[in-house]
């Protein structure tokens, strides 16, 4: 966000807390980041800050609606979920410390837990008629799809690798794994070789299963065009010099519908009740008198 100072947003005379708006920044920051580069989420730095802006005047909407139908709160709720957040923290003196709080500050705590429990009450209010996903409407989108269920191509490989030094030389690491790749042709054990020359000192030598993507581009090409069973030969990445063995390979495939069926009820479910949140949240804001509110399009 611009250090520039701005006029506050107003929501039909309540003023959008900046750090509610911090909160919705950081989320969409870790949603986009998801998707794309740095460099993209940079040039889209100003309509990611508006949309925070807007998220977070969509929410305070939809507080003051659920203050206004959610007025009487149990006491012993509030109280169980303050004594589960002071727990969380490792009890009531350690979260008064950590967050250096004052006598007061329980009362603005208990607040705003009561104000999430309308919220979660308002928002159940809202979808309480929304239809639950059928075992046709998962079938339908998985397989329109199916990209989202596909399981790459992985190998399951062991490496010996040896880093040169003023110490070791690199002629010296090449031509010490040179005569380790001739024991392991005739058949030596992979794992005691790799015991013995291996510079990985946490004795992590085997690496399991990796898609394309995981390792450096030249360690991943080795590995993805050795045969099952069979040693590389010597070859270098910017981590040093590595000999390695493919020890399995899983051809890429897709997750059987069965075996995912629920999640993507799940998943449909959660959109069906985020889209009738959402118009729930568009008509508020038809009657809502808000100010400074910049709105960046596209």
């Amino acid at each position: 966000m611009s250090n520039e100072k701005t006029d506050p947003i107003l929501v039909n005379g309540e003023e959008v807390d900046e750090s509610l708006i911090q909160q919705e920044l950081q989320m969409l920051r870790e949603r986009y980041a998801r998707e794309m580069s740095q460099q993209e989420m940079e040039q889209k730095r100003a309509k990611i800050e508006s949309d925070a802006r807007e998220n977070a005047v969509e929410r305070v909407l939809l507080m003051q609606k659920a203050r206004a139908e959610i007025q009487t709160i149990r006491p012993e709720e509030i109280d169980a979920r303050f004594m589960a957040l002071q727990n969380q923290h490792g009890g009531a003196d350690e979260f008064n410390k950590r967050f250096e709080l004052k006598p007061d500050d329980e009362a603005k705590i208990k607040a705003d837990l009561a104000d999430g429990v309308r919220l979660e009450k308002y928002f159940d209010s809202i979808c309480k008629n929304v239809a639950r996903p059928t075992e046709a409407d998962s079938q339908a989108y998985y397989d329109e799809h199916p990209e989202e269920f596909r399981l790459a191509e992985m190998v399951h490989a062991a490496h010996i690798v040896q880093h040169p030094s003023r110490e070791c030389p690199m002629e010296r690491v090449y031509s010490e794994l040179l005569n380790v790749r001739e024991r392991l042709k005739a058949g030596e054990n992979f794992d005691a070789l790799a015991a013995e020359y291996s510079h990985c000192n946490d004795g992590g030598h085997d690496l399991g299963y990796f898609a394309r993507g995981q390792m450096v581009q030249s360690f991943e090409d080795v590995a993805f065009e050795t045969p099952t069973g069979e040693v590389s030969d010597v070859f270098q990445t910017e981590f040093g010099y590595h000999i390695l063995k493919v020890r399995d390979r899983r051809p890429e495939t897709f997750r059987p519908f069965k075996e995912i069926r629920y999640d993507i009820e799940s998943m449909l479910y959660e959109e069906r009740k985020n889209e009738a949140i959402g118009a729930v949240a568009d008509e508020l804001r038809a009657a809502a008198d808000i100010q400074n509110l910049e709105i960046i399009e596209g």
